[in-house]
């Protein structure tokens, strides 16, 4: 059985149903990864309709791509909240219920663009 978070509803149809091409049970779910709330309330929720999550995988992540004075504060703000903040957020979320249970995985995707320069991506 396989969650999804995620932003838009076109990209979390799109991923469910290719999800389910390959055998899965899917149920999917529109969060704004950027609001802790929300996603502490669809946890809540996906506790209470799926049960326990054994498996999370944190792979949300933004970017504006504009040299760092171009970029603007809301926008600087947005990536360390889903890139950063969303990740903790979701762990939290879940693990409390991984350790009662002592078994579960948690795997956050980071981005290869550290690894690379890149040009307007200073604030990413």
């Amino acid at each position: 059985r396989v969650f999804l978070f995620r932003l838009l509803q076109h990209g979390v149809e799109d991923t469910a149903a290719e999800c389910e091409r390959l055998g899965a049970t899917v149920q999917a779910f529109v969060v704004d990864c950027s609001k802790r709330e929300e996603i502490y309330s669809a946890a809540e929720k996906v506790k209470k309709e799926i049960g326990d999550v054994s498996i999370l995988v944190n792979n949300a992540g933004v970017i504006t791509a504009a040299d760092l004075l171009s970029t603007q504060d809301h926008q600087i703000e947005r990536m360390f909240d889903v890139n950063i903040l969303a990740h903790i957020w979701t762990t939290r979320a879940f693990l409390p219920t991984m350790m009662n249970n002592n078994h579960g995985h948690i795997v956050t995707v980071a981005s290869a663009a550290g690894h690379f320069v890149t040009s307007f991506m200073v604030a990413y």
